[in-house]
């Protein structure tokens, strides 16, 4: 999720020998480029802007550009918090609703996936034993979500995001906002979960947390790991760190894959340091993961 740097090249240089012409076909002006030494530049009178432009088109200018700002400001005010108003494209946070069940079933397709700035794809195999953990490696884990579809998790409603995805909250959940990075939500115990997706996934999520890591500005950072994981068969990878946050250390798991070729999402979930060992956390976690269900 890097950027292409800007270059300058030779040809932004000033120009010299024959190409050191003036705009009327190479004769000269009669005022040099550079002025010779010890003698100031020569002046260059400057007309009044009213010789110029006409005291009538002026005026009009100003009341054009007065009326401009005002509608400007209306915009704003009526339009209201963009950053909280829409997504990472543009689009609204969606809608909760209540499970029918504890189950948490959703509905979604494996052809998605979710990232902060990559995307994920592929199929779903099942996790294998819970880890101390969420995440646990790239032989997976119970904690990792399984297979999807939200059975036997603990999801007590349904969140549709405007994107197309869908996930299942536990109780105490609660969607927040829509931003420029993604979906946030909050839950209890200073829990928080940002969902971001892009539409132009890159193709190896190891590579690409690393990349991320060297802009990471958290206050005492530090990286548990960078790892790929299995999860339901998509490309993906776990980026793990602790951080602190007034006073309080949190532990993130930043989880990216790819769906396909033009779909890539990420879970990142953050808790209290001090209970990450919770199998309340833990069950958390993966009703998340497990429900999570791309746009179909």
């Amino acid at each position: 999720s890097g950027s292409a740097a800007a270059g300058t090249g030779a040809g932004a240089g000033e120009r010299s020998g024959p190409e050191a012409k003036t705009a009327s076909g190479g004769r000269s002006s009669g005022w040099p480029v550079m002025p010779p030494p010890d003698l100031p530049p020569r002046p260059v009178p400057r007309a009044p802007l009213t010789d110029v432009v006409p005291r009538r088109t002026l005026m009009i200018i100003a009341v054009v550009v007065v009326l401009a700002v005002i509608g400007t400001v209306l915009a704003i005010a009526l339009s209201g918090d963009g950053e909280d108003g829409k997504g990472a494209s543009g689009e609204g946070g969606g809608k909760t609703v209540a499970t029918a069940s504890s189950s948490g079933d959703t509905k979604g397709d494996k052809a998605d996936g979710t990232r902060t700035d990559s995307g994920e794809t592929q199929p779903a195999p099942s996790g294998s034993a819970s880890d101390s953990k969420p995440g646990g490696g790239a032989n997976g884990s119970a904690d990792e979500g399984g297979t999807g579809g939200g059975k036997g998790t603990a999801a007590e409603s349904t969140h549709q995001g405007d994107q197309g995805y869908s996930i299942g909250l536990p109780k105490g959940w609660k969607y927040r906002s829509t931003g420029a990075a993604g979906d946030r939500f909050t839950g209890p115990d200073g829990q928080k979960l940002l969902i971001a997706w892009t539409s132009t996934p890159k193709g190896d999520p190891v590579a690409d947390w690393k990349n991320q890591e060297r802009f990471m500005v958290r206050a005492q950072y530090q990286k548990i790991r960078i790892e790929k994981v299995d999860y339901r068969g998509w490309n993906t990878a776990d980026w793990e760190f602790t951080y602190t946050d007034g006073g309080t250390k949190y532990r993130t798991i930043d989880r990216g894959f790819v769906v396909d070729d033009r779909q890539g999402y990420a879970l990142m979930y953050t808790a209290k340091a001090a209970g990450w060992d919770d199998a309340s956390r833990k069950e958390t976690w993966r009703t998340l993961t497990t429900t999570f269900e791309p746009k179909s």
